[in-house]
């Protein structure tokens, strides 16, 4: 045989390459993952986020046949862990879960005239896992039995009927904004540092009124400290003693706190179909579905299209009323 020409071989090695680099993408996709997957959670750890994702890691570590590591990046309201994420590599090895206030985030830089540290865009909705409905919540022994009452009284008195929240733009502030402004009353809101000296206010006193995620207060609900008001949406709760929905007072809003996964925006297709997979058959384990419920909240996977267009009226619903809200000190 003939030794081929420089040329030819050369061309021939060129072209081997080539197929090699090209199937390299496609291999690595069918083999994902094939290593540790990272999932970021933007909150301290053992709070609200990081106990529901470590419920579901059990589930999640056996649908995908893979480890998967917890990292607690927490400040600036989530927009760190956020942030890291959306700059990461677009693999599929590193994953944010995260609250739907993840919406508003970018938002609360801009109104208060700062530069957003991450853009929505630069963040793929994978899907969502939970949903945390919400329900205005008083003391035991406070004169307001509806909420009617509790907003002809900030209507009669602008400013003077005060309600917690766990933060400013946070996941009970946005509720309560969403209802001064759909009712045409003014509250006075008071932030806290958190859920827990948020109750604390309320139980002491020092506010009229709060906006709870159910999982978060049912215990104290159901030790008759404190007592529901009206619940979001146009159902009433058929698990807990909420006396009305708000639809009932004429008001037809809906707010949930719910925790979703995202990755960075240009992950391959393939790649983001083995996560909805595993996440799917993982949100659909009992187990984990009877912890979560338990705690008041419940499994609402969603994911695809449908999610996408969910997510896209959450991230209008949170750029209104934060430019409603506006700057605040």
């Amino acid at each position: 045989m003939k030794p081929l020409p420089l040329a030819s071989a050369l061309c021939r090695v060129l072209l081997f390459a080539g197929m090699a680099a090209c199937s390299a993408p496609a291999l690595a996709q069918d083999t994902y993952p094939s290593r540790p997957i990272t999932l970021v959670v933007p909150f301290a750890a053992g709070g609200a986020a990081d106990t529901a994702l470590r419920a579901f890691l059990p589930a999640l570590q056996r649908s995908l046949g893979q480890t998967v590591v917890v990292s607690n990046r927490a400040g600036a309201g989530g927009a760190i862990g956020a942030t890291a994420v959306a700059n990461s590599k677009a693999d599929g090895y590193t994953l944010l879960f995260t609250f739907s206030t993840l919406a508003t985030l970018p938002e609360q830089a801009i109104v208060n005239r700062q530069t957003p540290p991450f853009t929505l865009e630069q963040l793929l909705p994978v899907a969502r896992i939970t949903s945390d409905p919400v329900a205005i919540v008083v003391r035991a022994d406070s004169p307001y039995r509806s909420a009617a009452e509790l907003i002809a009284a900030a209507k009669a008195k602008p400013g003077e009927v005060t309600y917690a929240s766990s933060g400013n733009y946070g996941p009970s502030h946005i509720p309560a904004a969403i209802l001064a402004d759909a009712a045409g009353a003014r509250f006075n809101h008071i932030p806290y540092t958190g859920g827990a000296p948020m109750i604390t206010s309320l139980l002491g006193g020092q506010v009229d009124f709060a906006v709870f995620s159910r999982s978060l207060i049912s215990a104290q609900v159901e030790s008759g400290k404190l007592r529901y008001l009206a619940s979001y949406g146009t159902e009433r709760w058929t698990r807990a003693p909420v006396p009305a929905s708000l639809a009932e007072a004429g008001l037809r809003i809906d707010y949930v706190n719910w925790l979703g996964v995202f990755a960075p925006s240009q992950t391959a297709p393939e790649v983001v179909r083995r996560l909805q997979q595993a996440l799917r058959a993982a949100a659909a384990d009992a187990p984990f579905a009877d912890i979560y419920s338990k705690s008041g909240g419940m499994v609402a996977y969603l994911d695809g299209p449908d999610f996408q267009q969910y997510w896209s009226a959450e991230i209008q619903q949170a750029r209104d009323i934060i430019r409603k809200i506006g700057k605040v000190e």
